[in-house]
């Protein structure tokens, strides 16, 4: 199968046109044609349809080559036409050829009409080829310039060889102040921002023999003798075989200020930590001689307190009357008391000193044991406990006992007076998706108002004969919980139970200290 072609014949013989016909098939070309020999014939064919070739009889009746010329360049520039006739001569076919027409063909030559279809439809396309790369670098020049031109970044171009300034973006002329006239033609290093920078001209020829050099941080100055900062890439590529190099200047100035103000804060952070360490250091040696006072200044004094008292009882019981007695025993009573509250705030302080040693561990298990050990210390009462099982937490241990063991015999010691008492260890999904565990009772309950002094030391809610205790479990317990990064809250009213809730968030392996926690709260 021949080369397809689209042929659109202007001529007003029909004889003419089918030789014109025979001759194009006879050359190998499958054809889709029409003949016309108007001027309005050719321009509804030309508005019609896309042709590949128009041939034009020279002289019709109604029409002309120049007429057909003429249309041909109005609706389809670049569109081919060659002139086939019988009668022209040369001069007007030569004023043909430049007015556009690529050819013609005397009629008693239509040998050579194939020839020179052939010829024109290769310079044809090799025109329409050529139209089409120029396109599309004009469109790659546009784009360039256009990106060239609104780049936020400042960009020079160079002769690779010499180190003249071709080309600068206006970006560039506005951050160093100067203008496109004073940059273009100078040398890189004629510049006056460059000149007492490391882009200079030995950065230029170690630029020519790497093809690519940086300067994260290069300081320049502006024509106003701003003092601004820049990162500056440069490398060297090829432009129609030419060597050029192509600067690209980032301001980095906004950031190198920042950069320096968070030095500065963090030196003076540091100082600041330094600073709160020694302090801290000095409150754990204070809270060590407190410890060592309250056991060994206050518990001497109480002891020998309670060893005369114990003399008074063996020695002198006869010489006191009923009220004596009873003096006496009141006396015993308080210096107990007195000692029970300051083995519990010596407690109270270790857990606050103690090195914290966190692993996996069972709630549900200590649980399970506390409640065992309640029991234990009282059989005959019936209170009912409830333990959801595989609870696990992170912390330490023996301080996590600590909060399930004083939780627990709250919950025991406020259902005393409930006959059906019920204590429940479980864990229950929070508003904000946290996972809180809890331990529950139904006993005697407290009013919340007061809820915001509750785990302070020595705060009671109750009387001493109605629920014995020293104050300090509840303020222990949130000792604990604070030290694995929990919370601990509660929920309850008067006369029906209380809740109270605690979550744990102590990592794998941390090693936490309060005193460290105040450090972070005090910076």
């Amino acid at each position: 199968m021949g080369q397809f072609l689209r042929l659109l014949i202007v001529d007003d013989s029909k004889d003419d046109a089918d030789l014109t016909l025979r001759a194009v098939r006879a050359g190998g070309y499958e054809l889709e044609h029409e003949v016309v020999d108007t001027k309005a014939a050719m321009r509804a064919a030309l508005e019609l349809y896309d042709w590949d070739l128009i041939i034009s009889d020279h002289a019709m009746p109604a029409f002309s080559a120049p007429a057909v010329l003429a249309l041909a360049n109005e609706l389809r520039p670049g569109l081919p036409l060659i002139i086939v006739s019988g009668e022209i001569d040369l001069n007007l076919a030569v004023s043909l050829i430049k007015a556009g027409a690529q050819d013609f063909v005397q009629k008693a030559e239509l040998a050579r009409l194939v020839p020179v279809i052939d010829r024109v439809l290769r310079e044809t396309k090799l025109r329409l080829d050529q139209q089409k790369i120029e396109k599309a670098l004009g469109i790659s020049e546009m784009r360039y310039r256009r990106l060239f031109e609104t780049a936020q970044d400042g960009i020079l171009i160079l002769d690779a060889q010499t180190g003249h300034i071709h080309d600068v973006n206006p970006f560039l002329t506005n951050l160093l102040g100067y203008s496109r006239e004073q940059c273009l033609g100078k040398k890189l290093w004629e510049l006056g921002a460059f000149k007492d920078s490391g882009a200079s001209k030995s950065g230029f020829l170690e630029l020519k023999d790497m093809g690519y050099i940086r300067y994260e941080n290069l300081p320049l100055e502006t024509s106003d003798g701003r003092s601004i900062h820049v990162e500056f890439v440069s490398n060297v590529y090829l432009v129609d075989d030419e060597r050029v190099i192509q600067c690209n200047i980032r301001d980095i100035t906004e950031r190198v200020i920042a950069e320096a103000k968070v030095q500065a804060l963090n030196e003076k952070l540091e100082q600041r930590v330094q600073w709160r360490t020694a302090q801290l250091k000095a409150l754990n040696q204070e809270l060590e001689t407190f410890n060592y006072s309250v056991s060994h200044d206050l518990g001497a004094p109480l002891r020998r307190i309670q060893g005369f008292i114990g003399a008074l009882e063996q020695d002198y019981a006869d010489k006191f009357d009923t009220k004596g007695i009873e003096l006496l025993q009141t006396i015993v009573a308080s210096a107990k008391q007195m000692k029970t509250l300051i083995d519990a705030l010596l407690r109270l302080a270790r857990l606050s000193s103690d090195q914290l040693r966190p692993q996996p561990t069972n709630l549900s298990k200590l649980a399970h044991s506390i409640s065992a050990d309640l029991q234990q210390s009282d059989p005959d009462r019936k209170v009912t406990f409830v333990v959801a099982e595989n609870i696990m937490a992170n912390g330490d241990t023996a301080l996590l006992r600590v909060v399930l063991e004083n939780l627990m015999n709250n919950a025991w010691k406020f259902t005393r007076q409930q006959p059906n008492a019920r204590i429940e260890f479980g864990s229950a999904l929070q508003p904000d998706k946290t996972v809180a565990n809890f331990v529950k009772d139904n006993g005697a309950g407290f009013n919340m108002s007061y809820a915001d002094k509750l785990f302070g030391a020595f705060q009671r809610f109750h009387a001493q004969d109605e629920f014995p205790g020293t104050g300090i479990g509840l303020a222990s317990v949130q000792r604990v919980v604070h030290r694995h990064a929990g919370q601990i809250w509660a929920q309850s009213s008067v006369g029906k139970g209380a809740t109270f809730y605690f979550t744990l968030n102590c990592p794998a392996g941390s090693d936490q200290h309060e005193p460290l926690k105040a450090l972070h709260a005090v910076i």
